[in-house]
């Protein structure tokens, strides 16, 4: 995020629906700001899991790739591609998949219109090694502001009720 303007949920600013964000290159020039970013790593609800254990992975648990997750927000698709790149280059990262769900031939309608890119990883540092944590796959999602500021309470409840519909 650092290099292509990335930008994080702001504590600061914004609302449940309306977020507000800050970008990590402003936030790193000053640590006292490190406390307005909010969050955004997020563990998926044991609920969930298990549904998309059963609906989606045949009751295959290797499959579910999405347990911790967080976002990394672009101003616009140059921001987004230079943090592809970063990611994809990390020495300490291992890319498992990438979903692109900017594509022009990708099924928008299947995820009522909602697009990313969504990386799955593994952090390969020596520190993750000595933990035990290098297989541990994790999701980042990198999303287009414009989408973000789409994407509201109501909006993400239609897209459940589609998916489970799907059932997905």
């Amino acid at each position: 995020a650092d290099g292509s303007r990335g930008m994080f949920l702001d504590k600061a600013s914004g609302s449940r629906d309306s977020p507000g964000f800050v970008v990590w290159s402003e936030v790193k020039k000053d640590p006292g700001r490190k406390g307005l970013v909010r969050d955004s790593s997020r563990m998926k609800r044991h609920q969930r899991c298990i549904e998309k254990l059963l609906r989606s992975y045949n009751d295959d648990p290797s499959r579910l790739l999405d347990i911790a997750r967080s976002c990394i927000v672009f101003e616009d698709i140059d921001g987004l591609i230079a943090c592809l790149r970063d990611i994809a280059s990390d020495e300490n990262v291992v890319i498992e998949r990438i979903k692109n769900r900017y594509r022009p031939d990708y099924q928008s309608s299947e995820t009522a219109g909602y697009r990313d890119v969504c990386i799955n990883l593994r952090v390969v540092t020596n520190e993750a090694m000595g933990l035990g944590a290098e297989l541990h796959v994790c999701e980042v999602q990198l999303l287009l502001l414009q989408f973000i500021q789409l994407k509201t309470t109501g909006s993400h409840e239609r897209y459940r009720k589609a998916r489970n519909q799907r059932g997905k």
